[in-house]
């Protein structure tokens, strides 16, 4: 079976001190990451069976003060910040020729991060900004080095290998900084240099994303101190949908039970598949919710109550297929609310931004049938100040308390 193109948000959330191993004073840590995949984007088997192409190197801003944060101390948790620890991606088969369609199957590509905690001393701001760069570069050199080594039975990278590259990494560093830095500023920093805290890939592949993966995972390291990085990856389908009945399949964060089983997407198949093809207006909310499933998924996973508003959105979602034309209720109204309002409350601005624009429309569809609402949604896109189609100057009115939205001029 082909496999399928998955959404996939990789997340470094934050980074717990047990001990900054600073001596008298606290310590300075900053994060340098690098995020990278290997897929169909940019690669391809040969009709030789080999791969060829380039990897996807992600780069991140920032060195010293990077985590906003210079003053660490024993039991402080540090938030990693979105621009440096969030990096979300499709992530695609890697085809084969036309020749070999009939005999192989597309191969599944491979995604990560390279993340390395470092703690400021003498290095300058240059170095450690050359010490960047040069990272970003190695990284990428190495991701090449994989790809131009790799066959369709030779697949794998093993751990002496991505040793290897870790130890050509940080060599490469070390001389760039080096190279940077004038003759004072390398003997300042050699007599107390910015310490290497600790260097971790993390490697996800393909067919363990797929069809939906709630993965928590971490990596400690006792050396300048006592250090953990913990991050999260969550993966969905494109399809909103789908991504729906990945929420129900996919195992809880912490090896929870999930609570029950799946319930029936048919429904909502058949109207993805059919009413809503004949409305082009509901497109760009089908975006949005697109955009965002693997983050609502995480959500819901997290929290019980957060699920049990999914449940009703399918059974919502249901109701819009079975009965049209009957009145949207408060109750799921509310559960929508709900899971909204988790979502704006996200790290990232583009979710806060979105949740924020889904909820001020949601509102103005009390007492409506669902028809209605379909109809009313296909008029309006997602926008800061969402208006009616045909009539720029009507902007949507959300619900007050006690009363009815409309579209008011």
């Amino acid at each position: 079976m082909a496999r399928k193109v998955i959404k996939v948000n990789l997340d470094l959330d934050r980074i717990h001190c047990f001990d900054e191993g600073d001596g008298w004073g606290s310590a300075e840590p900053y994060l340098w990451t690098v995020f990278f995949k290997i897929d169909g984007d940019s690669v391809r088997l040969t009709d030789g069976l080999a791969l060829s192409g380039t990897p996807t190197v992600q780069g991140t801003p920032g060195s010293h003060g990077n985590l906003g944060d210079t003053d660490v101390d024993a039991g402080d948790d540090v938030a990693v910040p979105a621009a440096i620890g969030e990096w979300e991606t499709f992530l695609k088969p890697i085809p084969v020729p036309a020749s070999l369609s009939g005999l192989v199957q597309d191969l599944g590509g491979v995604v990560g991060v390279v993340a390395i905690l470092m703690e400021e001393d003498n290095v300058s701001d240059d170095g450690a900004e050359a010490g960047h760069r040069a990272l970003d570069a190695a990284v990428r050199g190495a991701l090449q080095q994989i790809i131009d080594t790799r066959s369709l039975t030779n697949q794998d990278v093993s751990d002496s290998e991505i040793q290897g590259f870790t130890d050509a990494i940080e060599a490469r560093v070390k001389d760039a900084i080096v190279s940077q830095q004038n003759v004072f500023e390398n003997l300042w920093s050699w007599l107390n240099p910015d310490d290497t805290i600790g260097v971790k890939v993390f490697v996800f592949k393909h067919d363990d994303l797929d069809p939906a993966v709630n993965l928590d995972f971490s990596q400690r390291w006792r050396n300048e101190g006592d250090w953990e990085l913990f991050g999260h990856l969550t993966s969905a389908p494109l399809c909103p949908v789908d991504a729906l009945s990945g929420l129900f399949d996919a195992a809880p964060a912490g090896g929870a039970k999930r609570s029950a089983a799946a319930p029936d997407l048919g429904p909502m198949r058949a109207f993805r598949d059919g009413e809503y093809r004949r409305m082009p207006g509901l497109a760009p909310w089908f975006a949005l919710a697109e955009r965002h499933a693997a983050r609502v998924l995480r959500l819901a996973l997290a929290q019980p109550e957060l699920l049990a508003s999914a449940r009703k959105m399918v059974e919502w979602g249901n109701l819009i297929v079975q009965r049209p034309d009957e009145r949207l209720s408060e109750e799921h109204v509310r559960h929508a609310e709900r899971l909204l309002a988790a979502l704006s409350a996200h790290r990232r601005r583009d979710a806060r931004v979105d949740a924020s624009r889904a909820l001020s429309v949601l509102r103005a569809l009390h007492g409506k049938t669902h028809r209605e609402a379909m109809q009313f949604l296909a008029s309006v896109a997602p926008a800061r100040h969402p208006t009616v189609a045909g009539n720029p100057s009507a902007r949507v009115q959300p619900r007050r308390r006690g009363g009815d939205a409309a579209a008011g001029g």
